[in-house]
């Protein structure tokens, strides 16, 4: 291997950190603090999920934290908000959820972009599949 090509692979490590230094930088001004009424119009980065489930907070939040613990690479655990980010270049997506006593509404939504090529429907399927299999006690909303 001849002496430039090193010196350049050497540099690589170190772009790719800037890289995301700079995505998560530039995410920041763009995270959901409070639940969306919808997705935006015409949105491609955007996915909504109501679930009929019968919890108290507190169940669904030790849910979610379980839930939260399967993601490699989640970053911040808030109740009512999650902070997943994609695995290589770390995109933040916020995943924002509300218990309606009965109803669980989901909202699912990339800070970046303008499509998410489906990883915002693909995290509610894979957690609609999590909270089927987990038990909840059955004691229901207060």
């Amino acid at each position: 291997m001849n002496e430039e090509l090193r010196k350049a692979i050497k540099w690589v490590p170190t772009f790719w950190a800037g890289v995301l230094l700079f995505i998560q930088m530039i995410s920041m001004p763009y995270s959901l603090d409070e639940m969306p009424d919808a997705c935006p119009k015409d949105s491609q980065n955007c996915a909504r999920m109501t679930l009929e489930l019968n919890v108290s907070d507190d169940e669904l939040h030790e849910a979610m934290m379980a839930w939260e613990d399967t993601r490699i690479w989640t970053s911040n655990f808030e109740p009512g908000h999650i902070v997943d980010r994609t695995l290589f270049m770390q995109f933040s997506d916020d995943l924002l959820y509300e218990n309606q006593c009965g109803t669980v509404n989901f909202h699912s939504e990339s800070r970046l972009g303008v499509g998410d090529l489906g990883v915002n429907q693909e995290r509610l399927d894979d957690l609609n599949s999590f909270l089927s299999e987990w038990e909840f006690s059955g004691e229901g909303c207060q």
